[in-house]
């Protein structure tokens, strides 16, 4: 017997009593609390400074002004480093919202966000149990990260994560009902919408995703099934539709976009870095990882166990998510440039192997679950008592309501800490409720502070936005779109002016100019209105002399 015959004739392991460890009502008060603290602040915070968020915002408006959605553009330069889809999900929500505001740019992430954490419960519930499968689907939306940075961006990389987990799991799905011509299909389908929202990793994920199960199943057969084909097919044709819209309209080579395609995937990896910077980042990746998505990752230590393996291949999901995420994860963990937020698709996976080591094969008894349970109520004592900096922190302690904010944020955090001090067999469930409280005491507390800092940009890019207006105006030399430091204050004058802020190096008379003094170097020129760009660098409004 191979293990395909094992795989399919094993059943799936239900032990867990999901209304005991999630009763009804305390699964309901987690979700709804959740859901408010993650929808509440959505659009509270102008663009963010230090992220892509203001490219991704800014190639998106200028699809709509410019009324081209088959050439994205910034500052009216053709744009190449991701393909068009989620610059057309943003477009489609600036119109569905009717306003270019950081609500309307962030809503399809949170709306990708809770389908994410949607189809984690639908494929764990289906092949472990609904407890493990909430917790999973709730370890994903109140991991650090995403609880903290990811979910109040609206970046890319929610959405292409939900994509490609989505994918993996359905190869998993339909090799269960052995109907290959669904899963090829379907996968490549899903692989052909992560590669229109970020290039060429999603190949590689269906690639090592594919070969892997199927040669850790003993079915490396089906890579050539007929079906496997047609799935290609399905990836060309919806790939390429786009592309041949993109080159009849647009008369440059081919190698122009693909060679600009493969640096942004290849700019990361060790043949940029070299060799030193590769083995640096392999022994430090491990712990970045767990840095980004705590306090979820303590758990690690679960797998410290004899016979690891042969547990988890009791339960063919369990073995394929550990399977997905241990040969996938190389990719990153070989690239010296990874960023947190890539690992977002893959962790929902080392999540589920987790959480049903700790639900199903561990006790409150277990020495190693001990000491993490031990570790997650210190942590919330710690974070119970910190809470009180805000009252005498300069930036903090000025927030209306401070001190009743911080009184109940630490009250809720203490009874929270006396819960996972009592007996309890689903601590871990205590600890996603602490995350809610902490997204609570985050709204409240820390992004008060950030929004002085993004106003400043904000309005002063919109001050000289205004004082422009029906004009001509440019961005001069390299003083904007040169980095994407830049980017938020070409949105937000863009956006105010209903005009593309592009590029020039040319000297016309009765245009005003956007200029930093390096760019006016030995120019004659009258100083119009200040500038305010990233990171307090000043550029003014001129005109130039004749």
């Amino acid at each position: 017997m191979n293990n395909l015959d094992k795989t399919h004739q094993l059943p799936s392991l239900v032990t867990t009593s999901d209304t005991t460890l999630f009763p009804p009502i305390w699964s309901l008060v987690l979700v709804a609390g959740l859901l408010t603290v993650l929808v509440s602040h959505l659009g509270y915070l102008p663009l963010d400074t230090r992220s892509d968020e203001p490219r991704r915002a800014l190639v998106a408006l200028e699809m709509m002004l410019s009324g081209d959605y088959i050439t994205p553009t910034l500052n009216g330069e053709r744009y190449f480093n991701k393909p068009p889809l989620y610059n057309w999900i943003i477009a489609g929500s600036y119109s569905l919202f009717g306003t270019y505001s950081s609500l309307a740019l962030r809503f399809p992430m949170m709306v990708s966000l809770l389908l994410f954490g949607g189809t984690i419960f639908y494929f764990v519930r289906r092949y472990v149990s609904s407890a493990i499968g909430f917790a999973v689907a709730l370890m994903l939306l109140t991991n650090g990260r995403v609880l903290l940075y990811d979910s109040l961006l609206g970046l890319i990389e929610i959405t292409f994560s939900w994509i490609v987990y989505t994918a993996m799991m359905l190869v998993f799905h339909f090799d269960r009902k052995r109907q290959y011509t669904l899963l090829y299909v379907t996968t490549y389908g899903l692989t052909a919408v992560g590669f229109m929202l970020k290039g060429l990793p999603p190949l590689a994920f269906q690639g090592i995703t594919l070969v892997g199960w199927f040669l850790y199943t003993g079915q490396i057969r089906r890579l050539f099934h007929p079906a496997h084909l047609l799935g290609i097919c399905t990836f060309l044709l919806i790939t390429g539709s786009y592309y041949w819209a993109y080159f009849t309209q647009n008369a440059i080579p081919v190698s122009e976009v693909a060679g600009v395609l493969f640096n942004e995937s290849a700019k990361r990896t060790g043949l940029q870095f070299g060799l030193v910077k590769t083995l640096v980042h392999l022994i430090t990746f491990p712990f970045e990882v767990f840095y980004h998505f705590v306090p979820y990752l303590l758990l690690i230590v679960l797998l410290l166990r004899r016979g690891l393996w042969h547990t988890l291949k009791e339960n063919p999901f369990i073995s394929f998510n550990a399977l997905a995420f241990s040969t996938n994860v190389l990719i990153y963990w070989s690239s010296p440039q990874v960023y947190g937020r890539y690992l977002i698709g893959l962790v929902p996976m080392l999540f589920t192997v987790l959480a049903y080591l700790y639900y199903e094969k561990t006790s409150p008894a277990n020495r190693s679950r001990w000491w993490v349970e031990r570790i997650w109520l210190a942590l919330t004592l710690t974070v119970a008592l910190g809470c009180w900096v805000t009252i005498f922190y300069p930036t903090t302690r000025i927030i209306p309501g401070v001190i009743w904010k911080t009184l109940l944020i630490s009250g809720l955090l203490f009874i929270l800490a006396w819960q996972q001090y009592q007996s309890s067999h689903n601590r871990l469930g205590l600890m996603l409720a602490v995350m809610v409280v902490v997204r609570l005491g985050f709204n409240w507390l820390v992004l008060p502070g950030r929004l002085v800092s993004r106003e400043l940009y904000k309005n002063s890019a919109e001050q000289a936005a205004r004082r422009t207006i029906g004009r001509p105006l440019y961005g001069y030399r390299k003083t904007i779109g040169n980095d994407q430091a830049t980017d938020v204050s070409s949105f937000h004058i863009t956006a105010l002016r209903g005009d593309i802020l592009r590029k020039t190096n040319r000297k016309l008379p009765g245009v005003f100019y956007i200029a930093d003094s390096a760019s006016l170097a030995g120019e004659q020129y009258e100083v119009i209105q200040e500038v305010l760009l990233f990171d307090r660098h000043p550029a003014y409004v001129v005109q130039f002399h004749p």
